[in-house]
């Protein structure tokens, strides 16, 4: 009987946790994006595994990601991002293209762009939270281009640790981030494509 005390006890102090933060999920969503702009920019070392179907992944992938302000550049093992705020640079590296297009066609076309939206354009709802202060996160969006979000939060640093990413066709795209570096000294040229170095680059105007 003692025990079940116990364990009752501790599931009703769990609940109550839980309840608590029910009202502040969004305040740990908006810590962790608060954090980020508050910082002339952010480089993000990721892996990534992506599911056309959202049940069978791809082998994990290694990238990164620097944003500052509105420019951005995402490096991936088959394609980079490039924005400079005006203009975007999708370069397909195995095609041998890159595709060129106005920035403000879209706002959150990317999982560095989608966290600095995520308290302006997500609901977000706190299922759980555990021992060692990482909370699960539960974000959606009916208008977004991603049907649902799942981020697992450290409370403690405000850094979100990995995030699943539901899209409307049913895939789905798991992001751990591996560590975050802030006020890195960047080129001024450092968010756009150099067509220089890429001789060989078919480049399509889509503007």
């Amino acid at each position: 009987m003692k025990t079940k005390n116990i364990i009752a006890s501790l599931l009703l102090l769990f609940a109550a946790q839980v309840v608590t933060a029910q009202n502040s999920a969004d305040v740990l969503v908006r810590a962790f994006v608060d954090q980020i702009k508050s910082h002339k920019n952010v480089e993000m070392t990721f892996s990534y595994q992506f599911s056309p179907d959202g049940k069978n992944f791809s082998e994990a992938e290694n990238g990164k990601a620097w944003l500052q302000g509105e420019s951005y550049k995402i490096e991936m093992a088959e394609q980079h991002n490039i924005s400079d705020g005006k203009t975007i640079w999708t370069y397909l590296i195995d095609e041998e293209e890159v595709m060129v297009s106005d920035a403000t066609e879209g706002t959150d076309n990317t999982p560095l762009k989608l966290f600095t939206s995520l308290d302006e354009s997500y609901v977000a709802t706190l299922a759980s939270i555990d021992a060692k202060g990482i909370a699960t996160v539960e974000l959606a969006n009916p208008k977004g281009q991603y049907k649902r979000v799942s981020l697992k939060i450290d409370t403690k640093k405000n850094e979100v640790k990995t995030a699943d990413i539901y899209m409307e066709d049913g895939s789905r795209l798991t992001l751990h981030i591996e560590e975050l570096k802030f006020d890195q000294k960047l080129d001024e040229k450092f968010f756009n494509f150099d067509e220089k170095a890429h001789p060989n680059v078919d480049v399509i105007d889509m503007r």
